[in-house]
């Protein structure tokens, strides 16, 4: 009995060195490693995760600190890929005691002895990210590499951590452990504790223990995203942990309690000044219509230099134009400058000193990722935008966007929620989907096909709403080389492969209400195959950027479009001296209550003239819309790959 009191009083002090002992040391292979070959269910990978490991210590006497440790296993040329690592650090962390070795077939082991190489991924203001990243040496199909690290940070710092549970590769068995804060932070007031959210499959639940949590997954299939899906973020398998006070036991309390700091800030900035009042009657001027007004203020504050949208200046330039960050709207006025943020707070100010009802909402953006009420994390809302109210309807503006309309929203702050900043507390409204009335393209073609089958002739593009506003955005990026690429790429994408694109003219650039427009000459040869004395080819010049959305039976996400649109198309296509019309496509049209397509063609002089019109009123469709999406666009497909044929000799009847 003695004997057996001594070996469980050394198992109790035995667990915790040997649990540490994995952080520090190499886990042994297991004979299904060694001899693993393919992955389940997905043959043909190109590697496998063996093995993941996440173990964070929040409640540690020193630092605190994150140890991870990743195994992966090539299966043939490509995983080779997985040899090149990077790992992000963020600001206030620090990477310690990385290793890193590859295990070939036969059992020989060739340790990592370089020094990663340190490049930084984004800094300025509070936000810093660094990422170290290395090769593994000597990488052959069926060699294992394994790497393991630590990443520490203040005590002081309780930062937003993930447990990411599903990975891009399929995962043989997974590890997390997190050993929470259980005190008082000195300068941090009313720490109550720490909240999880998470989105894990059927029959998989966290184990609760008394300092923290634990989790062990095995087999996880990897994510395989699908095209035109939102951000993958939501559907990703993982766990999200947040300290905080006890807002953080309710999200409507953490939303509202943040909204309240939010306000104090911003009504702070935005403050009460007579030169304000006077610079919005100068803008305002004579005019007395309340909507008129609102739009002079607009176009007024649309004038300040937006720094946001200007490239990143080193030290030295910043120094030397003596560029400030400002306290208040009057700072933005007087300087002339501000970042969007700044920008939109000036249009608030000035709106309320002449006399409309506005609020700051801060919108989410959903380009990235999908806001997620649960998740509460302030990060997830972005810039400011102002509700206006007018007599019989609001306006929702966003001023601080370079070239955004009046009226109008950057897309990815739509169909998504806010934060309505009020005097109490803050609350989440719904951000409606604009219209496909503000995502319009209009593509003209004027075109003749020669008797050897090439197509060529002109273009005309114009874009109008979101597709304006990203163009001229995506413009400030580059010079007016990049803009002719880009632009040329974009038809290059709308037309069969090898075509010959070149861009004549585009603009204007530096409008908020005109559309933007675009010409090119086009060349497509072999548009048209020969078939004895026929020319066959199909009637609808552009190819649809959807056909790839439906390649599958079934869905596994939703559908997911950045917005509602319109598509108009106008193709005049001119018949070759001595060809007549044999075959002209048929009239087509199908609809649904948020969609419709429709094609007319008809034969006029010698030319066939094609006006196809595609509208979408809706951008989210779940999986159980799939099939009835599907179906209307099988529809589309089958009326543009309809075919005109063309006979030598023959004489064309008018239609």
């Amino acid at each position: 009995m003695c004997r057996l009191r001594y070996l469980l009083l050394l198992a109790c002090f035995a667990a915790p060195l040997m649990c540490n002992g994995q952080r520090d040391n190499w886990l042994p292979l297991t004979d299904k490693e060694k001899s693993l070959k393919d992955v389940p269910d997905s043959p043909g990978a190109a590697a496998i995760q063996l093995y993941y490991s996440q173990d964070i210590d929040d409640n540690s006497e020193d630092d605190n600190a994150e140890w991870d440790y990743r195994r992966i296993k090539i299966l043939n040329e490509k995983g080779k890929d997985y040899a090149d690592i990077e790992i992000v650090v963020p600001g206030g962390y620090h990477l310690r005691d990385l290793k890193a070795r590859t295990i070939h077939p036969d059992g020989s082991i060739v340790d990592f002895t370089g020094k990663p190489f340190d490049k930084v991924l984004v800094k300025g203001n509070d936000l810093n990210y660094h990422a170290q990243s290395f090769t593994f040496p000597d990488v052959t199909v069926g060699s294992i590499i394994e790497y393991r690290y630590k990443m520490d940070y203040p005590a002081n710092l309780l930062p937003h951590h993930v447990w990411e549970i599903q990975h891009e590769l399929y995962t043989l068995k997974e590890r997390f452990k997190l050993r929470a804060y259980a005190g008082g932070i000195k300068g941090v007031s009313g720490l109550t504790g720490i909240s999880a959210s998470y989105n894990l499959p059927p029959g998989l639940k966290l184990q609760d223990k008394s300092e923290g949590w634990e989790l062990t997954v095995e087999n996880m299939p990897p994510f395989q995203a699908e095209p035109f899906m939102p951000p993958h973020q939501p559907y990703i398998y993982q766990v999200n942990f947040r300290y905080g006070n006890q807002s953080v036991a309710k999200a409507e309390s953490f939303w509202a309690q943040t909204g309240y700091q939010l306000y104090q800030t911003t009504e702070a900035f935005i403050g009460n000044h007579k030169e304000i009042r006077d610079a919005a009657e100068q803008a305002i001027g004579l005019e007395t219509d309340p909507e008129k007004k609102l739009r002079k203020i607009y176009e007024r504050v649309q004038q300040i230099r937006n720094t946001s949208y200007e490239r990143q200046r080193t030290q030295q330039e910043q120094n030397k134009e003596e560029l400030k960050s400002n306290d208040s709207s009057l700072q933005v006025l007087q300087r002339g400058y501000g970042d969007s943020s700044d920008i939109t707070l000036l249009f608030v100010a000035m709106a309320r000193a002449a006399g409309f009802d506005t609020s700051v909402m801060i919108s989410s953006d959903r380009s990235e990722r999908l806001f997620e009420p649960t998740l509460l994390e302030p990060w997830q809302l972005g810039s400011p935008i102002a509700s206006v109210n007018l007599p019989g309807k609001q306006l929702l503006l966003d001023p601080g966007t370079r070239f955004c309309p009046f009226g109008s929203l950057r897309w990815f702050r739509t169909a998504t929620q806010a934060l309505l900043l009020s005097k109490g507390k803050g609350i989440l409204v719904n951000v409606p989907l604009a219209s496909q009335a503000n995502a319009i393209l209009e593509r003209t073609a004027n075109v003749t096909i020669d008797p050897d089958g090439t197509l060529k002739g002109d273009i005309a593009v114009q874009y109008s709403g979101y597709g304006a506003l990203e163009w001229r955005l995506n413009a400030l990026e580059t010079d007016d080389a990049g803009r002719k690429k880009r632009l040329e790429e974009r038809v290059k994408g709308w037309l069969p492969n090898g075509s010959v694109v070149s861009l004549k003219d585009a603009g204007p650039w530096e409008s908020s209400e005109d559309p933007l427009q675009a010409h090119f000459t086009v060349r497509v040869p072999s548009y048209a195959s020969a078939a004895g004395k026929r020319l066959l080819f199909p009637n609808y010049l552009f190819v649809s950027e959807q056909k790839e959305i439906f390649a599958h039976q079934e869905r596994k996400y939703p559908v997911y479009f950045h917005y509602a649109f319109a598509q108009i198309d106008k193709v005049n296509l001119k018949i070759p001296s001595g060809f007549g019309v044999e075959n002209m496509p048929q009239q087509q049209e199908a609809s649904l209550p948020y969609a419709r397509y429709q094609d007319l063609v008809k034969l006029q002089d010698n030319q066939i003239s094609t006006r196809r019109a595609l509208l979408v009123g809706q951008n989210f469709f779940p999986p159980d819309k799939y099939q009835e999406l599907k179906g209307f666009f099988g529809k589309v497909q089958a009326g543009d790959e309809q075919q005109a044929v063309l006979q030598e000799g023959v004489v064309s009847a008018q239609k």
